[in-house]
């Protein structure tokens, strides 16, 4: 049997063995007779040393933000005595992960166990669908309602009697799912995760919930409404399709990516089906428009494809050799070499050799043909930032929008803690830039910086979006 053959065979055997698991690793501690207190005790132990002996970004973390993790575990330690629920210990040992601001370090109520769920987040999901705020200019506002009484467009000044701002403010610091306060900020509202650090600091869940509001011409009002009857009416929001679409204006294709969570094959289809389109039709500018892009698998480099001229190198990556990584990933290093991604690399003590991403130039040239804007905005992450990131460092398009944050990258994969209640979230891979330069926690600022005015706004004008079409119009 050829020996391609054979390696083709053994690369599809490990490709089976090194995806992250379908669920959490590890098994519940059924320790009989712990009383609340060390129950608490033990799984905030737990944090601390599963991050300690496994998270790939733990020594760069410390260095970069200046803190001692076992100085962190003895401070956050010694405030367990004043907690006496479960809110309060989930509030305390997430705040204890949010120090490592990283956006894939996450610690969860485990979905094995829906009661634990509800008893942190007691209000009915569907209050998330009745309305929905946006930050515009540091102003938070009304993007949409399903409330009769609350005005889109106005600024929300207070929900359940805390000034708006601050209860997002705490949220985003229990929620730290990014590299920066302002990309945190706009996920929490994206997600509604305000409604979440509510519930934590309800006890239980208000029954009524008041919103003060100021409408675009200054006038103050209110919307007070019941929880249960409102989260009734309130219907779930159709899901968006998750791969690229195309509109064409007035000689400028603009290119939605809203996830790279797809399935590779048919992201691929649909990008060689906008080619083919776009082909026939007089175009002079291409928009890729990856704001909101919360990033996902290696599907990425796909739409990379199009856009570098040659061979290549958009990442290089290693893992933590850990205890953890040897349970879930021991096979991985051996599929990496096999698939010929390992690279010449300074090797550290208890860190893997280095591997490599690269991307390979398509064959349809249509978009290295014409001028390409990137439009971005804080909400791209993971995946959708190195995309972004690469653009950037290889010259590939003109990036307009907002800085993007890079946070989170690398084999997020859960574990359960002891008590068998949450899941604590990390990463195993480290991913770097073609150099070798850090990327974890690093910020890339666009070739043009435009964000939303509250001025554009209110005239239904998308500040960014204007400003990235006008840009291409001037190359014509």
């Amino acid at each position: 049997m050829p020996r391609a053959v054979i390696l083709s065979a053994v690369v599809l055997l490990l490709a089976g063995c090194i995806a992250p698991p379908a669920g959490p690793v590890g098994r519940a501690d059924q320790t009989p007779g712990l009383s609340l207190q060390e129950t608490f005790a033990r799984d905030l132990r737990f944090i601390y040393e599963e991050i300690r002996d496994n998270y790939v970004n733990l020594a760069y973390k410390e260095e970069m933000l200046g803190f001692d993790w076992d100085e962190l575990y003895a401070r956050y330690s010694a405030g367990l005595a004043q907690v006496r629920t479960e809110k309060e210990f989930f509030r305390l040992a997430s705040r204890f992960l949010s120090e490592l601001r990283d956006g894939h370090v996450a610690l969860g109520p485990y979905r094995g166990l829906p009661e634990v769920e509800r008893q942190l987040y007691d209000f009915d999901p569907a209050l998330k669908n009745l309305f929905t705020v946006r930050l515009v200019e540091g102003v938070p506002i009304i993007a949409e309602t399903r409330l009769p009484l609350l005005p889109v467009g106005s600024e929300i000044l207070t929900l359940s009697g805390i000034p708006f701002l601050e209860l997002l403010e705490e949220a985003s610091r229990h929620f730290f799912y990014g590299a920066t306060e302002q990309a945190v900020a706009a996920r929490v509202l994206a997600n509604g995760l305000y409604l979440h650090y509510l519930a934590l600091i309800s006890h239980p869940f208000p029954g009524e919930l008041e919103i003060t509001f100021r409408t675009p011409e200054g006038r103050r009002g209110d919307c007070r409404f019941s929880v249960p009857s409102a989260a009734q009416a309130g219907r779930a929001l159709p899901e968006g399709d998750p791969y690229p679409s195309c509109v064409l204006e007035d000689g400028i294709a603009r290119i939605a990516v809203p996830s790279f969570e797809v399935e590779p094959k048919e992201f691929r289809i649909r990008l060689e089906q906008i080619a083919a389109e776009l082909k026939g039709a007089d175009v002079e500018g291409v928009i890729l428009d990856l704001r909101g892009n919360s990033g996902g698998n290696e599907s990425f480099r796909e739409l990379l494809s199009y856009l570098v001229r040659e061979e290549t190198v958009v990442a290089t990556y290693r893992y933590r050799r850990s205890p953890r990584m040897g349970q879930v990933y021991r096979l991985r290093p051996l599929y990496e070499t096999l698939l010929g991604r390992r690279i010449r690399g300074a090797r550290e003590e208890g860190y893997s050799a280095w591997y490599c991403w690269k991307v390979k130039p398509s064959r349809e040239e249509f978009f290295r043909s014409r001028p390409v804007v990137v439009l971005t905005d804080r909400l791209v992450f993971s995946s959708a930032d190195r995309f972004v990131g690469a653009v950037l460092e290889h010259d590939l398009a003109v990036v307009v929008g907002t800085e993007v944050a890079c946070t989170g990258h690398g084999l997020p994969t859960g574990v359960l803690l002891p008590s068998g209640k949450y899941v604590l979230s990390y990463g195993f891979q480290e991913l770097r830039d073609a150099q070798f330069g850090p990327l974890e926690g690093q910020v890339k600022q666009p070739q043009v910086f435009a964000e939303q005015t509250l001025a554009d706004y209110h005239r239904g004008v998308d500040t960014a979006l204007t400003r990235a079409m006008d840009l291409l119009r001037e190359k014509r």
